[in-house]
């Protein structure tokens, strides 16, 4: 099954058979495993697979192979991936083959950065990272404040929208004339497929786009003029499995956090998250307001 051996003694705690099974037969037995059961062996595993301090890993695609606490901060691990970026989405249809291996590789060698270059924007965007925070294990995201605060725009612009077009509107109600109810009862009728509001929500979504995107670099601006912060958000899951958002305020909270030192760091800058959400919700004001004055 290609288990290293304190891998497969953690699972025959959990799935005795383990021996017995095929790679298939181990996937179907681990799928049936209990949400919370799964954590304690993710939780298990972290331990050996996780480095630093704190046994941390990034798991997110398109990222580097190498694990995360290789890299001398967190500025030093995302800007790699943001050239990298940045240069396929700029020359989507006009890619130097050559020029695009080299930032690849790039991504892959941990060099020292400790400013961001010009026009840079962090990259950190809810991926995925798995710790130990005083000896608790957490599924994690890690966040720029620059995206946690433009997603929580989102969803309040989303909320309002839902609002003023939701997809489901009270038709019609009428009193029942089935005399076998004790009370009187009214039935509702309800459509779900309101084209006009459908359209409207959609050219609502576009205005917020532009909206967005003309804010994206002002506020990224804003943040790196201010002082390093880092604000952290304990929650559970569907599961009940203890989760944590970590954000970092800015480029220079950036610089100055070690992910092999990563919760040492980051603690030490915390700051209530109370403002992220006093900016988010100053942004969503913009947004509605903005898009009410186009004649939504």
């Amino acid at each position: 099954m290609g288990l290293e051996p304190k891998e497969q003694q953690i699972l025959e705690m959990h799935i005795p058979s383990i021996n017995q099974l095929s790679c298939e037969g181990l996937e179907t037995a681990l799928s049936a495993l209990p949400a919370f059961t799964m954590y304690q062996i993710n939780a298990e595993h972290q331990k050996i697979k996780g480095k630093g301090q704190d046994a941390l890993s990034m798991h997110e695609l398109c990222r580097a192979e190498r694990n995360i606490c290789d890299y001398p901060n967190l500025l030093s691990y995302d800007i790699p991936h943001w050239q990298y970026q940045d240069y396929h989405f700029k020359n989507f249809n006009d890619v130097d083959e050559l020029k695009l291996q080299e930032l690849s590789d790039a991504i892959e060698v941990p060099r020292y950065y400790s400013k961001s270059p010009v026009n840079y924007t962090s990259q950190y965007n809810g991926d995925w990272i798995r710790l130990f925070i005083d000896n608790k294990f957490y599924y994690g995201n890690l966040y720029s404040a620059v995206h946690f605060i433009l997603n929580t725009v989102e969803e309040k612009v989303h909320n309002w929208l839902n609002q003023k077009y939701p997809h489901q509107i009270q038709m019609n109600s009428y009193l029942c004339q089935d005399k076998s109810y004790k009370e009187p009862m009214y039935t509702v009728e309800f459509t779900t497929n309101n084209v006009l509001n459908s359209n409207a929500s959609g050219e609502l979504l576009t205005a917020y786009r532009h909206f967005e995107n003309a804010l994206r670099p002002e506020l990224n601006r804003l943040l790196n003029t201010q002082t390093p912060a880092t604000y952290i958000i304990y929650n559970v899951d569907d599961n009940g499995c203890p989760t944590v958002d970590l954000i970092c305020k800015n480029d220079q909270t950036l610089s100055l956090i070690r992910p092999g030192r990563f919760v040492e760091d980051f603690i030490s800058k915390t700051q209530n998250p109370a403002y992220l959400d006093f900016l988010a919700s100053r942004y969503a004001k913009q947004a509605i307001d903005k898009i009410l004055a186009l004649g939504f």
